[in-house]
């Protein structure tokens, strides 16, 4: 017998499920207090996210520098002024700025 071949949609889901899951993980871990676990778990993600061709889709819950998993009063300091939102990581000390969109009326 063959190997079953998975069409690009399969393996597409199946991916984004992973990543999901690597996710939570790495949430889990950085409330447990284990910093190195949960980078791993967000560099796997975002591996397999590259692999496959998959937006990850959780943009600003890490770091891009080192990977660190973002949980506000532990590992991260955010700061609103001036139009935009500076998130600094704790970790590497990485500044990441996006600009704040105000609802519109």
């Amino acid at each position: 017998m063959g190997r079953r071949h998975l069409g690009k949609r399969d393996a597409k889901d199946i991916a984004r499920e992973r990543i999901d899951g690597l996710f939570a993980l790495a949430e889990q871990e950085v409330h447990k207090g284990s910093a190195e676990r949960s980078k791993r778990y967000v560099s796997l993600a975002l591996r397999i996210g590259e692999r496959h061709k998959v937006r990850t889709g959780y943009k600003r819950t890490y770091c891009p520098e080192c990977h660190s998993f973002f949980a506000p009063p532990i590992n991260v300091r955010v700061r609103t002024g001036r139009g935009s939102i500076s998130m600094t990581c704790l970790a590497c000390g990485h500044i990441s700025r996006y600009p704040l969109v105000q609802k519109r009326r």
